[in-house]
């Protein structure tokens, strides 16, 4: 081998180093539609919102949110929903049946994580509204005045501040509109997940 076929494969060797190293450092950018929380894998959804890995006993569970853990910081909460909700084993989601529809994504979302369906925590979750409707023997009627030692009651309802806080044992999931509504919702789920 001459002295020029060696200099050609140096430099081919340092040229696929620099290429190698390049692809390697672009590839491992921070994405800011994904990223891990306290422990919690956290990535937007191509489709609709955020998808949030929870471990539960090595299992992962897909978890799909309107918002990120970020997103949800500000709101404040009391520090016993989460040990009143994990106490009882029935919870009641009732809304005013008078908003629009965008809170029942809320109730939703905390229904399909907190009750049988996924098996995460195994709650029997039903949904109500908090008055009747003229000619509607159908639809149940839960308000705060329905909690008890066995069923907890999370009503969602508009206030001047997006918040979730307890009044008599009932937990309320405030928001300043119906958007906030869902925004405290998912801060309720991540408070039971103890993503914070």
């Amino acid at each position: 081998m001459d002295a020029e076929s060696k200099i050609a494969g140096i430099i081919a060797l340092i040229v696929l180093i620099f290429i190698t190293g390049g692809i390697f450092f672009l590839t491992n950018e921070e994405n800011p539609d994904e990223y891990v929380y306290n422990d919690f894998r956290v990535f937007k959804n191509p489709t609709i919102g955020y998808t949030v890995v929870a471990y539960v006993k090595d299992q992962p569970y897909h978890l799909n949110l309107r918002n990120d853990p970020k997103n949800t910081l500000n709101i404040t909460i009391d520090s016993n929903v989460r040990n009143l909700i994990l106490l009882k084993p029935k919870t009641y989601f009732t809304i005013d049946p008078n908003l629009n529809s965008i809170p029942v994504l809320g109730a939703s979302e905390m229904a399909t994580i907190l009750g049988r369906r996924l098996g995460l925590y195994n709650k029997e979750v039903v949904g109500a509204i908090t008055s009747p409707i003229v000619n509607d023997t159908v639809t149940l009627v839960i308000n705060c005045n329905n909690v008890t030692q066995q069923q907890n009651v999370v009503k969602l309802q508009l206030g001047s501040e997006t918040k979730v806080f307890l009044d008599n044992n009932c937990i309320i999931v405030q928001g300043a509109d119906e958007w906030e509504i869902v925004r405290a919702s998912d801060r309720l789920i991540y408070h039971v997940l103890e993503v914070f």
